[in-house]
């Protein structure tokens, strides 16, 4: 007989092995999801923000945009494709008094086409109030990007490192706008906004049952099946959390990064899965997972709210702050993953710049 504190969610450890697991995963966690999520008040503005979202075109990133649009922001959405088309359902869903918005071209899939974003935005003066990299992929089988890397690699994990390391080395994120440590609130213009900008990456609770980073196959190409799909993504996950807990402590008192994990969303995210299992996939999503624009708030809520300015390396699952895995928390693990990222960047023609440095982690 099981324990009696045995729940289903224990009977599915290791819960992302396989992706029938992770949904029925996701169900759990949709079924126990009990408390509100973080969010804005109705009423809460972000007029005068501009705010990037990677993969705004669909999903989650559409229903992050058009929330923030309604809000009086200034979104820039980086998408591969639906421009025009996408910015016309984005003006329409988000109504009279909305903020604006514009679309750029970005397919994380090329380390050249993050390259020519960044420099068209800086080149137009474009500053960031805050990133929103919600961007990524399931792919049904390991596939080779043109730079050698493993595609589910690439775009959930290192083509972000590029992504943020270019903004803010040309000055397109801005760092702490007068609301550096140590600063004097008394001696700041009223009249001016001095909320640091923020980076919020949208990662998932998969990282906690992806294996050890091994980091001497770190970006190496490796034949992978569907059956490998969803473990293959948590690794990609620990990867992007371990990172950006480091990013956070470099960048303490100059720029605020976060990361959050939606839940279980009704997204296309599962779109590579096999003809046979969509019909009752879909279904199941349908039913039991959250709708697009519910799994927003949180990520808004890291955009946005005044009650968390000064904090940063916060991890949001669903509804509450809770600590990332104890790997993405290990800081010498954080550190070896930040140089191994700059060396393979490096590799493939991408060397990056010392702009980064400082902040009081360091």
């Amino acid at each position: 007989m099981l324990p009696r504190r045995m729940g289903l969610r224990d009977l599915l450890r290791p819960r992302y092995d396989g992706a029938f697991a992770a949904t029925i995963g996701g169900i759990v966690d949709r079924i126990r999801d009990r408390a509100p999520p973080l969010a804005l008040s109705p009423h809460e503005r972000l007029d005068g923000r501009t705010v990037l979202v990677t993969g705004a075109n669909r999903g989650l990133g559409l229903a992050i945009t058009v929330d923030l649009v309604r809000r009086g922001a200034h979104v820039v959405m980086a998408c591969r494709s639906g421009i025009p088309e996408v910015m016309d359902v984005v003006r329409r869903e988000a109504g009279a008094g909305a903020g604006t918005v514009e679309a750029v071209g970005l397919d994380l899939g090329d380390l050249a086409s993050i390259e020519r974003m960044v420099a068209e935005l800086a080149e137009d003066g474009v500053a960031l109030d805050a990133v929103v990299l919600n961007a990524g992929i399931v792919p049904r089988e390991a596939r080779r990007t043109k730079h050698g890397l493993d595609e589910s690699f690439q775009v959930n994990f290192l083509s972000n490192v590029l992504l943020v390391r270019r903004l803010l080395e040309r000055g397109v994120i801005a760092r702490g706008p007068g609301a550096r440590a140590g600063d004097d609130p008394d001696a700041r213009d009223p009249g001016q906004d001095h909320r640091l900008p923020r980076i919020v990456f949208v990662s998932s609770e998969s990282h906690r049952s992806a294996p050890p980073i091994d980091f001497s196959r770190l970006g190496s190409f490796r034949a992978w099946s569907m059956r490998e799909a969803v473990q293959e993504y948590g690794a990609t996950k620990l990867l992007a959390e371990t990172w950006s807990h480091e990013l956070a402590n470099r960048l303490r008192g100059e720029v605020a990064v976060h990361t959050v994990c939606p839940g279980a969303v009704n997204t296309d995210i599962a779109r590579e899965a096999p003809s046979w299992a969509k019909p009752a996939l879909g279904a199941t999503m349908k039913a039991f997972f959250k709708d697009p624009a519910l799994a927003a708030k949180p990520i808004v809520y890291l955009v946005g709210a005044r009650a968390i300015e000064g904090d940063t390396g916060l991890y949001v699952h669903v509804t509450r702050v809770k600590d990332r895995a104890a790997q993405a928390r290990d800081a010498e693990l954080g550190k070896r993953l930040w140089d191994a990222s700059e060396r393979l960047l490096a590799s493939t023609g991408h060397a990056l710049g010392r702009s980064d440095e400082g902040g009081e982690g360091r």
